[in-house]
Order: C-alpha cells, then sequence, then structure tokens
C-alpha cells in the first residue's frame, strides 16, 4: 500500500501543513489562517479536521491507513505523542484532546521545537552519518531540539530542548518557568521592548539600527548575541553535539548580523580540545519546518 504522511504545525497565526512521500519529498505545502482569537470558539481545531479529512480523500480516497498525519504545537505533550498536555494561555481546547481517539486513526503529536529539529536532521544530515546534532530556534521564544545517537530526544516528561529557558543572566528576570535571566528573555522578540528600555519594539527595528552603527543598538544586540554564545557554549559542554543549526525568525532575519558576532564571541568560550570546533548552521527549511518534521515524525512512529 502506497502511503503518505501528512504534517501539520498549528501555529500562534498560521496553520501550516505538508504532504511527503514515502521517500521523504514534499509534494505539496499549503497554509490557513489559525484565528486562535475567533469569536467560534475552537474554530482553529475544526479547521484541522477539515484538513486531515480532505488530504485524506484527495491522496488515498479516505482511506486512514494510506494518510499518516503528525501534529505540531508549543507545549509539553504525553509519553505516547497522543496529545499536547500543557499549553499556556493559547490555543483553548488543546490540552487533553487526543486527536487520535476523536478522529478515530493514528495520529502523532509532537513539541514544535522537537518537529523543527527533526525536520532539519532528517532533510540534510541523516544521511550524512551526523549522529547528535542541537537545534534552537529564535523567533518569539527561543524552543529547541536535540538528536542523540541519530534519533530524536524527548525525555522526561517530553522537556528536553527547551533551551530557552536556561540561564544566561541569574539576576535578570524570571521566565515562565521560574528561571531567571533566561535565553528567551536575552534573545527573543517577545522581551525587545523591555530590554532595551522601550526604544526598540522588535528585533528587527534592533538590528536594523545596529546595521547603521546606532552606538545604543550595537550594545544592546550584541549582549543579546553573546548570552547566545555563552548558551550554546555551555550546551555544547553539555551534549557535544557535531553540529548546531540555528533556525527562526531572528536567524533569518539578522543573517550574518548574528552569526559574525556569534562567531567571535564563541571563539572566547567555546571549549575547542585538540582545536575541536563546533560547526553552526543557519537552518535552511524556514516556516514550514515544524510541519515537515511533524510528517517524518509520524513516518516513523505511526503504528
Amino acid at each position: 500500500m502506497k502511503r503518505y504522511y501528512l504534517g501539520i504545525d498549528i501555529g500562534g497565526t498560521k496553520i501550516k501543513t505538508v504532504i511527503l512521500d514515502d521517500k521523504g519529498k514534499i509534494l505539496e505545502n499549503g497554509e490557513v489562517l489559525t484565528e486562535d482569537a475567533s469569536a467560534e470558539k475552537e474554530l482553529w481545531k475544526r479547521k484541522i479536521v477539515r484538513i486531515i479529512e480532505e488530504k485524506s480523500e484527495q491522496y488515498a480516497q479516505g482511506n486512514s491507513d494510506a494518510v499518516v498525519c503528525g501534529i505540531s504545537a508549543p507545549g509539553l505533550v504525553d509519553s505516547e505523542n497522543t496529545m499536547t498536555l500543557h499549553m499556556p494561555e493559547r490555543l483553548e481546547g488543546i490540552e487533553n484532546f487526543n486527536w487520535s481517539q476523536v478522529l478515530k486513526r493514528d495520529i502523532r503529536v509532537i513539541n514544535d521545537g522537537h518537529s523543527a529539529c527533526l525536520a532539519e536532521y532528517e532533510s540534510f544530515y541523516h544521511e550524512k552519518g551526523i549522529q547528535n546534532l542541537l537545534m534552537l530556534t529564535l523567533g518569539t521564544g527561543v524552543g529547541g531540539g536535540i538528536i542523540i545517537n541519530g534519533k530524536l530526544y524527548q525525555g522526561n516528561l517530553q522537556r528536553a530542548g527547551h533551551v530557552g529557558h536556561m540561564t544566561v543572566d541569574f539576576q535578570g528576570a524570571p521566565t515562565m518557568t521560574n528561571m531567571p535571566g533566561s535565553l528567551e528573555h536575552a534573545i527573543g522578540n517577545f522581551s525587545v521592548y523591555e530590554r532595551t528600555n522601550g526604544r526598540f519594539k522588535n528585533v528587527r527595528e534592533l538590528v536594523n539600527a545596529y546595521e547603521i552603527g546606532n552606538p545604543k543598538a550595537q550594545t544592546w544586540w550584541l549582549e543579546s548575541v553573546q548570552k547566545l554564545a555563552v548558551a550554546l557554549a555551555s550546551l555544547t559542554n553539555i551534549l557535544s553535539p557535531e553540529l548546531i543549526v540555528l533556525g527562526g525568525g531572528i536567524t533569518a532575519g539578522a543573517g550574518n548580523s548574528l552569526l559574525e558576532p556569534l562567531k567571535k564571541f564563541m571563539s572566547d568560550y567555546e571549549w575547542r580540545p585538540g582545536g575541536y570546533q563546533i560547526k553552526i548552521k543557519e537552518a535552511k527549511l524556514g516556516g514550514y519546518a515544524g510541519a515537515i518534521g511533524a510528517a517524518f515524525f509520524a513516518k516513523k512512529n505511526s503504528h
């Protein structure tokens, strides 16, 4: 039986979808608005159910065994990867919603940072023989994922990879997990206004000012990048990956304004026994990484 793999990524503003074939080739992709704040309660959920039904009909005349589905979403998932257990403050109705039970078909659920990591790994690095990889997604906040011995590491409570909640300043502002001075606060888009004393609204504005030589912007941006380097050097000591992949909107938008100072700061902090230096690469899949990773995860874990 020919099988297809549907990946769905639930974002704050958009629901993105991909269809992969058995070889991992992308056959199609698309997106619809999430409308999480719609007056019509849980509209986003009905949209996803409709997508699953439509793609099953389109690719397999409704045969649910032939279209295997994975869903990527923020938050912590259960140990069986069937539902999201903890997703504070948004996507009302997602917590403890068992997609497989409701739709009467096998659906795998994965954290969005884990999903993006798996997508990059399976698309570009698995075949190259890389066994240990760390990915960070730099955006509104900071997420991530870890590959150990060629497999996604989810950890106890599926909590592994939440690198945004590591501390880079013990006197800094506390996060939702009670960690002071987190990496997420140091570089995430959500905190720019606060950490620049109201001068800049987002990272794009801050980096633009940095690039034209604004002294204040240079101080603030380089402090963020320096803290990122401290975090990456620390994580390298703990996990010893062969490769670190940086994704998310901040990485894509800042480009060399992030990577060049990061390289300098890494030379200050990274432990390089025998001259070995960790490789740092930009993610390649962009906004569809979560959906692609969800499809790969379903492919690897479907019953």
